[in-house]
């Protein structure tokens, strides 16, 4: 009795260029897929994982396939092609952590916390003190809306919008592009304005008392009060924060989608 499960990875249904198509997309999604892009993750991991993915759907996409040149500088190109239509798909949904750290560098800065910078686990950069907090509380939510398998479950739709090698990178996937970058600078604006005005006050408030009391000594007074009312936001904005990212998490999934479309637009180029 033949299992079908087999019969799925049947070596009469083998094609090592699909194979390595599949595996192209799959390592982008997973290279800039945030939380799996962690140096946290071994390499090690990353490529066993992405042999995996692009193994189970190796069988689905075997009838999809819009691969017909021969040669390998075709080979290549559509390579090149794959991986960079998996990297836009995590890339779309990285620059919700992005904006997360614009947030942070901000709000610290306002906070008093910009002198203080630590390694993001989530990354590779420094982050300021209180973006490497909300970066955690970001992965949490993350975590918590399921956005993780949204991703995986967009690869797996991809094929159905864009075949292998039936990307198209015209005009309106550059806009695209660029549309998302203003998304990633207005969320982190959001996300910062509690800081931002928050300091603006504060400061203006430490400018009138110097007015009034010119022997303050607003170099020693200034900071620790910066410090005590970033505090003070952080912990009452953690609804606000929470409510926020909830809501640009679960905007990732429709993102994909719009971003499938554009590059499964052959007209616009």
């Amino acid at each position: 009795m033949n299992s079908p499960f087999l019969s799925l990875f049947s070596l009469s249904r083998w094609d090592p260029e699909l194979f390595v198509l599949i595996l192209a997309r799959t390592s982008g999604v997973l290279i800039a897929m945030p939380a799996f892009n962690s140096r946290a993750v071994p390499t090690k991991v990353k490529a066993l994982v992405a042999v995996a993915l692009s193994a189970l759907l190796f069988p689905v996409v075997g009838g999809r396939v819009n691969f017909h040149e021969t040669g390998y500088d075709a080979l290549l190109f559509s390579i090149l092609t794959e991986f960079v239509v998996g990297v836009s798909m995590g890339f779309a949904a990285y620059l919700v952590f992005a904006a997360v750290a614009l947030a942070g560098q901000l709000a610290g800065v306002q906070a008093g916390f910009g002198i203080v910078d630590v390694i993001n686990p989530l990354g590779v950069a420094e982050v300021p003190l209180l973006g490497n907090f909300q970066t955690q509380i970001a992965f949490l939510i993350f975590l918590a809306t399921n956005a993780q398998y949204a991703m995986l479950w967009a690869l797996a739709r991809s094929y159905d919008v864009v075949g292998v090698g039936g990307a198209s990178f015209s005009g309106s996937y550059f806009a695209g592009i660029a549309h998302l970058f203003g998304r990633m600078m207005s969320l982190g604006l959001v996300l910062a304005s509690p800081f931002i005005v928050g300091g603006v006050i504060l400061n203006l408030v430490l400018g009138f008392l110097s007015k009034m009391m010119p022997q303050m000594n607003l170099i020693s007074l200034g900071l620790p009060v910066m410090v005590l009312g970033g505090l003070v936001l952080t912990i009452l904005g953690l609804p606000f924060l929470g409510t926020v990212l909830g809501e640009a998490m679960g905007r990732i999934s429709p993102t994909l989608d719009d971003l499938l479309r554009v590059m499964a637009d052959h007209g616009g180029q």
